[in-house]
C-alpha cells in the first residue's frame, strides 16, 4: 500500500507540472424566443459544459459595437494600424468571402450586389475594418480597412460564374483544365483553401471578433484519401475554431426544394454551425439574414474558459443561460490544440491562395517529411511506395518555391527497391512558406501513368519561442530481420508512407526535435489504441541523438485493428505532443 500511495504521489506530481491547455474563448449570441438580444446576464447566468461535464467560467464579458463617429475610427494605412485596430475589444473584422465560381449570373449575381450594398451602408460601424476576397484573390496581400469606398468597389465588380467555364486568365487556362468535371474539382479546392487562409489571416491579425461572410450557392465537399497539409473546409474549421472566428453563410439564389439533401447547401448550413454563425439558405431572405447578423454582432457574450487537457481531440461544448426562453448560440465545441498540424498553420510566415489545382495520385502513396539540418536548414524529405497494383516504376519530383525557383528536381525509385542506381529519398533545403511539389507517376516504359500535384507548408522555425518543436517523425520498415537490421545501421534510410502494416513487420521510428532554448528536450513515445488509450511506453534506442531520437516496436503483439503512436517533446517551458494514426492486418 505504501508503495502504490508513493506512485499515486509521483504521477500527481508529474500531472502538475505539466503545463496547463490554453484557455478558450467562446463567442455566445443570448436572444429571447423572438429573436431579442438578452444583454442584461451576469457571469452565474451561464453554465457551460465540456464533454458533459461542468467547467468553470474564467470570464464572461458583454461584448457591444462601439459607436464611435468617423472622425475618431482612424483609417488604416500600415499593417501595423490593422493590427492594432485588429485586436482593439469591440471591433469587428469581416471578410466578405465572394465565391464567384459558385454563385449564379443573373438575378442571385444581382441579389449579392444589392445586398452587400445596403449592408455597408447601413451596419457596418465606422472602426470595423473589412475586405471583400474573390477565390483568385491572394489573401495574404488582402489589408482589412476602413475604406468603404474600396469594399463597395470591389462588391460591385462580383460576377457570379456558376456553370460558366470559360477562363478568364492565363492561369485558369493553363492549370484548372477544360473538362467540366475537372473544373469543378479545382474551383471547389481553390474556394476551400482561400477560406483556409482567410480564417489563419484573421488569426495572425489577433482579430478580436473576427466574421467571415461567405456568399455562395454551395459546393460539395469531396474528401481525399490523405488529409494532411490539404487546404480544405475541415482545415478553415479548425482554424475558425482555434481563433473563434465566426462564419455566416449567405445562399442567394432561390432556396431549391431539396435544400436539406443538397450536399452544397448541407455543406453551407454545417458550415455556419460549426462555427456558431447562422446560415441562410434562401435568398430572397438576403437582405433579412444580413440584419439578422448585425444584430448578433451588435451585442454577446465573450466566455473564457480553461479546458480540461490538451489532447488534439474535438471536445463538444454546450453552453447553457439560466434566464427563462433564453436561446443561446455559440459552437457547438473546440479542437484542442496538438500535433504539428495547427503550428505549421500558425507559423508559415505567407499563407497565399492555392493558385493550382492540387492532385492526389491514385497510383502510389507519397510521404514528405520536414527535417532540421545541423547548419539550422530546414529540410524536405520525399519517398513514395506504390499502391495496391498500379504498376509504377519510378516517380520524377520536381520542388519549386512559390515565385517558381527550383529546389529539386529528379527520379526517384519506391522505397524498399534497390533502386538500380535511382535513390529512393530525396533530401533538399527548403525556405520557410509554401512549397509545391509537382510529382509524374511513371510506367516501366516510362509513359505517365499519373500525377501528383501537392503543396507543403514549412514553419519559419527561427521565429519560434523557447518551447520544443516536434517535427515529422519518420518511420522506417522492415518486413524480415535481416531487412531490418540493414535499415536500422543505415542513417539514410528511407521512410515509408505506409500506414497500413502487417503483425510481421518492425518499426523504426525517428521523432526529430528541436527549440532554440538551450534547455534539454525529453522526448516520450507510447502506443496507443484508435481511441487515444495508452497501451505501452517504448524507451528510445540505446546511443540515440538527443535531437533524433529512435524507437524500435515489432507489430507481432499486436491484434489486427486501428492504433496510433502518440509522441511528447518536453522542456522547462513548454510540452507538445504529436500523433501518427497507423492499422495492423
Amino acid at each position: 500500500m505504501p508503495r502504490l500511495c508513493a506512485i499515486a504521489l509521483v504521477g500527481l506530481a508529474l500531472a502538475a507540472s505539466d503545463p496547463p491547455p490554453p484557455p478558450v474563448r467562446l463567442d455566445v449570441v443570448v436572444t429571447s424566443g423572438s429573436g431579442v438580444p438578452i444583454l442584461d446576464l451576469r457571469p452565474a447566468d451561464f453554465e457551460l459544459r465540456e464533454n458533459g461535464v461542468v467547467r468553470p467560467i474564467s470570464a464572461v464579458e458583454l461584448r457591444t459595437t462601439p459607436r464611435v463617429s468617423p472622425v475618431a475610427a482612424a483609417p488604416i494605412t500600415s499593417v501595423d494600424d490593422e493590427r492594432r485596430a485588429a485586436a482593439t475589444p469591440g471591433t469587428r473584422v469581416f471578410a466578405f468571402m465572394l465565391d464567384e465560381f459558385h454563385v449564379s449570373p443573373g438575378q442571385a449575381t444581382e441579389r449579392v450586389r444589392a445586398s452587400l450594398a445596403r449592408f455597408i451602408d447601413t451596419s457596418l460601424a465606422p472602426g470595423d475594418l473589412a475586405v471583400a476576397i474573390k477565390p483568385l484573390d491572394a489573401v495574404s496581400k488582402a489589408q482589412f480597412s476602413r475604406d468603404r469606398a474600396a469594399l463597395r468597389s470591389s462588391v460591385a465588380t462580383f460576377d457570379g460564374r456558376k456553370g460558366d467555364y470559360t477562363p478568364r486568365s492565363a492561369f485558369e487556362s493553363q492549370y484548372i483544365g477544360h473538362a467540366p468535371a475537372t473544373i469543378d474539382a479545382a474551383r471547389a479546392q481553390i474556394v476551400s483553401a482561400a477560406l483556409r487562409d482567410v480564417g489563419l489571416r484573421l488569426g495572425e491579425l489577433g482579430a478580436d471578433r473576427g466574421v467571415v461572410v461567405v456568399v455562395s450557392e454551395g459546393f460539395a465537399r469531396r474528401p481525399s484519401v490523405r488529409q494532411v497539409r490539404v487546404p480544405d473546409i475541415q482545415g478553415f474549421v479548425r482554424a475558425a475554431s482555434r481563433f473563434h472566428v465566426a462564419v455566416y453563410t449567405f445562399n442567394p439564389a432561390d432556396a431549391p426544394p431539396e435544400a436539406d439533401s443538397d450536399p452544397a447547401i448541407v455543406m453551407l448550413a454545417s458550415l455556419a454551425t460549426d462555427t456558431g454563425g447562422q446560415a441562410l439558405l434562401d435568398g430572397r431572405q438576403f437582405d433579412d439574414g444580413l440584419r439578422r447578423m448585425a444584430i448578433d454582432l451588435d451585442g454577446y457574450y465573450a466566455i473564457t474558459y480553461q479546458p480540461a487537457q490538451a489532447d488534439g481531440k474535438f471536445h463538444p461544448i454546450q453552453v447553457v443561460a439560466r434566464r427563462a426562453n433564453a436561446r443561446v448560440r455559440a459552437r457547438p465545441g473546440y479542437w484542442a490544440s496538438l500535433g504539428s498540424e495547427l503550428r505549421a498553420l500558425m507559423e508559415v510566415p505567407s499563407m497565399p491562395v492555392v493558385r493550382r489545382a492540387l492532385r492526389r495520385s491514385t497510383s502510389v502513396n507519397i510521404w514528405t517529411g520536414v527535417s532540421r539540418a545541423a547548419d539550422g536548414a530546414s529540410r524536405l524529405t520525399v519517398t513514395w511506395e506504390p499502391r495496391g497494383t498500379a504498376r509504377a516504376t519510378t516517380v520524377t519530383v520536381k520542388a519549386a518555391t512559390q515565385d517558381g525557383r527550383t529546389l529539386f528536381e529528379g527520379p526517384l525509385a519506391p522505397v524498399g527497391s534497390s533502386g538500380g542506381g535511382t535513390a529512393t529519398r530525396a533530401t533538399f533545403d527548403v525556405p520557410p512558406g509554401r512549397i509545391q511539389l509537382d510529382m509524374s507517376v511513371l510506367s516501366i516504359a516510362g509513359g505517365t501513368i499519373d500525377t501528383d500535384v501537392r503543396d507543403v507548408d514549412v514553419a519559419d522555425l527561427s521565429r519560434r519561442g523557447d518551447g520544443p518543436f516536434i517535427l515529422t517523425p519518420e518511420i522506417v520498415r522492415g518486413r524480415t530481420t535481416p531487412e531490418f537490421r540493414a535499415e536500422a545501421s543505415d542513417p539514410l534510410a528511407s521512410p515509408t508512407p505506409a500506414r497500413l502494416f502487417t503483425r510481421g513487420d518492425r518499426l523504426l521510428i525517428t521523432v526529430p526535435v528541436w527549440s532554440p532554448a538551450t534547455a534539454p528536450i525529453r522526448v516520450g513515445a507510447t502506443i496507443a489504441n484508435a481511441m487515444g488509450g495508452v497501451m505501452r511506453t517504448l524507451d528510445p534506442v540505446e546511443g540515440s541523438d538527443a535531437l533524433r531520437p529512435r524507437f524500435e516496436i515489432p507489430l507481432a503483439w499486436l491484434a489486427p485493428g486501428e492504433y496510433q503512436f502518440i509522441f511528447s517533446a518536453k522542456n522547462d517551458k513548454a510540452e507538445v505532443k504529436e500523433s501518427v494514426r497507423f492499422a495492423v492486418r
